[in-house]
């Protein structure tokens, strides 16, 4: 099964356990929809990571080429801070305050 096969998977599992629930007069709820839900959610944060792990690499395809090796550690120091500012960006609100 692929990445998005699965995805769909989900979402249809999460979809009829809506459907039922609606028609029940109730809030989904069970094993099956919370499971299905956080697998999404799992999905969604590797995506996320990707997004990240893209963004960096672009920003630092060549870090330290022609810093003087007196600079590096000067040089080193401001990547990862601009490294954290991407990660922090990428953040939950929930996780950013």
């Amino acid at each position: 099964m692929t990445r998005e096969e699965l995805k769909e998977h989900c979402k249809k599992q999460v979809e009829g356990c809506e459907m039922w629930a609606r028609h029940s007069g109730e809030e989904p709820h069970g094993r099956v929809y919370e499971e299905h839900k956080l697998i999404l959610e799992l999905l969604e944060q590797e995506s996320v990571l990707d997004n990240i792990r893209a963004e960096i690499k672009w920003k630092y395809r060549i870090v330290l080429k022609d810093t003087p090796k007196d600079d590096w550690a000067v040089r080193w120091n401001e990547c990862i801070d601009e490294v954290l500012e991407v990660i922090d960006k990428y953040k939950p609100e929930s996780e950013s305050k």
